[in-house]
């Protein structure tokens, strides 16, 4: 790794006014140096891209909802996640993907509306009567599901996961 080195020649300022000949102050050349050298070493900004795969899908009928989380606070709740995409249903298997998102910890949730009202139906006990899933395969049989348990890394660039809808 080679060293930056930035290199200024000296002048005298012949004036007290700065700048006035062409001379700036140490105070201000220090700051564009300074400023010169962050830009420099910042480099790009990191974006990924979540690219989701959905099987399991049993019918055409309704929609398809799925859901980006980034944090715990209301997961799997309706409005607590950070992305969401609404795609027509189509039986077996198809793709959602969610592009320019910031490298970190992440959980998908998804859910099949297949009377298209708008929400994950529950019975009386208020368990899903629709088709479900959650990244790393996590069902809430007894308990809510946690984020910690459906989280999965996101680095730069593609990243994949499969989610298999259950009914």
């Amino acid at each position: 790794m080679s060293a930056l080195r930035l290199v200024m020649p000296r002048k005298r300022c012949a004036s007290e006014a700065p700048g006035a000949d062409g001379c700036m102050p140490n105070l201000r050349l220090l700051f564009l140096s300074t400023v010169l050298i962050t830009l420099l070493l910042a480099g790009p900004a990191r974006a990924a891209t979540i690219i989701v795969t959905l099987d399991g899908v049993r019918s055409d009928e309704g929609d398809v909802y799925v859901a980006l989380y980034s944090r715990p606070q209301g997961f799997p709740g309706a409005g607590s996640f950070d992305r969401h995409a609404k795609v027509k249903a189509h039986k077996g298997s198809f793709t959602v993907v969610f592009d320019h998102v910031t490298p970190g910890t992440y959980a998908v949730g998804a859910y099949h509306d297949e009377n298209a009202n708008g929400q994950l139906d529950m019975d009386f006990l208020g368990y899903p009567v629709e088709g479900y899933a959650l990244s790393n395969g996590v069902r809430g049989a007894i308990s809510r599901p946690r984020f910690a348990d459906a989280a999965f890394p996101v680095g730069d660039g593609d990243n994949r996961i499969t989610i298999h809808i259950d009914y």
